[in-house]
């Protein structure tokens, strides 16, 4: 039996079978223009060559960014690096200024062997007090006190030594033997090489020995001795 559908909908009296070919039609109509709207190309699509470039532009740009912020932290590295040595500049500079040398800490040579000093009995004297000729310069200060490296070299001796009392031996790039005698006790060893103002050991009166002093001999070529303040002198210094 027929149904009655409402004329505003149908326009009269429809059979049910009606109803399904037109919602078949609606559907078929729907569906045809999705597929016109899939197949037709969008006026805003971007083209996938133009997707790759700026995928492309992108990374460059973060490479560059990570190239610029390592660059900066290399920078401050350096930075740290070159104020850590000013520091240590100023450091040695200080250190070699107790030792008579104030210029620049990486052209010194030579140093006095000692911070304070009266200077005593000087190269060459005869007497009762030596059993020969004095063959260097003595430097008189209070027991134990410090005595540095003039000059770089390799310590090629560490001993007692009869009237020289415990002496240390640094052998120079060039030879020259520099002798510290007397000492008290020393800080460093045989084969040890030492820079310029490194400690070598402490002001003693061991040996044939007044009272405490440094007594320092410059032997070049480990020959006879010379004056060790005429040696000192042409470095430079001023003792």
């Amino acid at each position: 039996m027929p149904h009655r559908i409402e004329a505003s909908t149908c326009g009269g009296f429809c059979s049910v079978s009606s109803v399904p070919r037109r919602a078949g039609l609606a559907v078929a109509v729907v569906a045809a223009a999705i597929g016109l709207n899939l197949a037709a190309p969008r006026a805003d699509a971007v083209a996938p060559e133009t997707v790759v470039r700026e995928s492309a532009r992108q990374a460059d740009a973060l490479d560059l960014a990570l190239q610029v912020r390592e660059r900066q932290q290399s920078l401050v590295q350096l930075y740290r690096q070159a104020d850590a040595r000013d520091r240590a500049l100023v450091g040695r500079k200080a250190v070699l200024a107790q030792y008579g040398y104030t210029g620049d800490p990486g052209a010194v040579t030579a140093v006095l062997p000692l911070a304070s000093y009266r200077v005593s009995a000087g190269f060459g004297l005869t007497g009762p007090l030596w059993e020969a000729e004095h063959g260097g310069q003595d430097f008189g200060t209070y027991l134990g006190d410090q005595i540095v490296a003039v000059a770089a070299g390799t310590v090629t001796e560490v001993a007692y030594s009869g009237a020289y009392g415990l002496r240390t031996i640094v052998t120079l790039g060039d030879g020259t033997e520099v002798w510290y005698c007397h000492q008290t006790d020393v800080s460093v060893y045989s084969g040890q090489v030492v820079d310029v103002a490194d400690p070598i050991g402490t002001v003693g009166s061991t040996g044939n020995s007044t009272g405490p002093h440094l007594h320092l001999e410059v032997r070049p070529g480990g020959g006879s001795p010379i004056d060790p303040m005429d040696w000192l002198r042409a470095t430079g210094l001023t003792p």
